[in-house]
């Protein structure tokens, strides 16, 4: 029987998805509204898709995207439009960074009666579709 079960968990382990964090942090600011950024390494044969996020200290995270300037006849301006979710190539890399998609995290005040700290230890969970989760530790910086 014990030797079914450590199968059994062996298998579990096997099965959940392998996403490598490469570097990330979230932007510390006063408000009530931050950013979070995550370069993320995809090693498997399929695409990773991530679904959804969470972290302790927001009360929500969305997924954004950066337009680049010159939408609606506005030329020296940049907009963020919400998207559903995030892919991960096959054995390839998501940039999550300033200027393209960054993770929006809304209600700070509502989870922090305090602002970020330098140097904060921030974790955030990542949903990914099929029910798999990974969570990872990023930094609060000034940046």
């Amino acid at each position: 029987m014990r030797w079914i079960a450590l199968f059994l968990l062996a298998g579990f382990a096997l099965a959940q998805p392998t996403l490598r964090l490469e570097q990330g942090w979230v932007r510390r600011v006063p408000g009530n509204i931050t950013a979070a950024y995550l370069v993320l390494y995809n090693p498997t044969d399929k695409p990773l898709k991530i679904v959804g996020a969470s972290t302790p200290i927001a009360t929500r995270v969305e997924f954004h995207q950066t337009t680049q300037p010159g939408h609606q006849n506005h030329l020296d301006l940049s907009a963020m439009r919400r998207v559903d979710a995030l892919t991960v190539p096959a054995k390839g890399r998501l940039q999550i960074l300033p200027g393209g998609y960054h993770l929006m995290l809304y209600g700070l005040r509502e989870k922090n009666p305090r602002p970020l700290a330098e140097g904060q230890k921030v974790p955030l969970t990542l949903r990914l579709e099929g029910g798999a989760s990974v969570t990872f530790t990023l930094t609060a910086q000034m940046r």
